[in-house]
């Protein structure tokens, strides 16, 4: 029940303002009422987006749609102890020593309502690293599943951005074939929490943290292709140069369309001599380009590739890269004379 105009608690106010803050990874400034406001009840702050929903258990028994970040403002400003009272549905007060703060709060029936999905198996960190390693790829304006969402493929995870296709292995005992939104992929990484639990249904899925929180995510109704004809092609790998990134910083500042061009041990800035910084490097075959962009994401992963493995037309090619968790593929431009 919501409690009267004019009854309040105090409360240490760290517990309420780290479930607040943990909630904010899903709630805006401006924007939609579900976008900005937060539901707290039952002992829970629930913020939900319409794709992404953040839950977090609070000391606080109160019924009420507040603001989110006016009100992590308004706390933000207060000692350890504070006054919350609840004017009425429409305003919640904040009091402590001098600073008073009102905070708009929502009707209800304007909230949409979000609850988790039952866990079913225990998950590590290893999960949130894998997502944040393949994430970079995936696009918020994105128009296909297949560039908009990280996929969930039981023991590892897929994404791809059409150019660079990359597979990250967790080890985990996960379902196959789930699409995330990135819109979820981002929350779930800026969160520090640990994770301990998953749980999903056919429209949703759930991760726990060691609290008790937990990140929901609506899932995608759309399927991804099969890519496996892609990361499980043919390719001639050898250990990557010790050189080869120090050698691609070097000539990036140059690039003038964010590419890189080779010549026989050789990485360049142009396609034509005598312009831009080129960088000597064993291994190197002649004749690739391929966007700078897209092979530092295989930086940290990279042990092993092949520059120009044969592309899906005789006339095309792609780097191949392995590591001891990481695969992938990156397309190559048109083949140069």
């Amino acid at each position: 029940m919501a409690r009267k105009p004019g009854s309040a608690k105090s409360e240490n106010k760290s517990s309420l303002l780290t479930a607040l803050e943990f909630c904010s990874v899903v709630t805006e400034k401006s924007g939609a009422a579900y976008e900005t406001h937060i539901g707290l009840r039952n002992n829970w702050a629930i913020a939900f987006n319409g794709i992404v929903a953040a839950g977090s258990p609070i000391n606080e028994d109160i019924v009420a749609y507040p603001h989110n970040l006016l009100l992590i403002e308004a706390l933000s400003k207060c000692d350890d102890n504070f006054s919350l009272t609840q004017l009425d549905n429409g305003r919640l007060s904040i009091k402590s020593g001098k600073f008073k703060a009102v905070v708009p709060c929502l009707d209800p029936d304007l909230m949409q309502k979000a609850e988790p999905d039952p866990q079913i198996v225990g998950i590590t960190n290893d999960f949130k690293d894998a997502v944040e390693a393949v994430g970079v790829l995936a696009s918020t304006t994105g128009q296909h599943v297949l560039t908009h969402s990280v996929l969930m493929n039981g023991p590892s995870v897929i994404a791809t951005n059409r150019v660079m296709l990359v597979e990250y292995w967790h080890g985990l005992d996960l379902p196959p074939n789930v699409p995330l939104p990135k819109e979820f992929i981002t929350a779930l990484v800026k969160c520090k929490k640990n994770l301990t639990g998953f749980g999903y249904s056919r429209s949703s899925a759930t991760f726990y943290f060691e609290d008790g929180s937990w990140l929901r995510t609506q899932l995608y109704s759309d399927e991804w292709p099969d890519v496996s004809n892609i990361l499980n092609r043919k390719a001639n790998l050898w250990s990557i140069d010790q050189n080869f990134f120090k050698a691609l910083s070097a000539i990036e500042p140059f690039s003038e369309d964010g590419n890189v061009y080779s010549d026989l041990n050789l990485l360049k800035s142009h396609a034509d001599d005598g312009v831009g910084a080129s960088y000597e490097c064993g291994g190197i075959p002649k004749g690739f380009v391929y966007p700078i962009k897209q092979l530092k994401v295989m930086q940290p992963h990279a042990k092993r590739v092949d520059y120009m493995a044969a592309g899906v037309h005789d006339s095309t090619y792609c780097l191949v890269f392995e590591g001891d968790k990481m695969r992938g593929v990156i397309s190559g431009r048109q083949r140069q004379s």
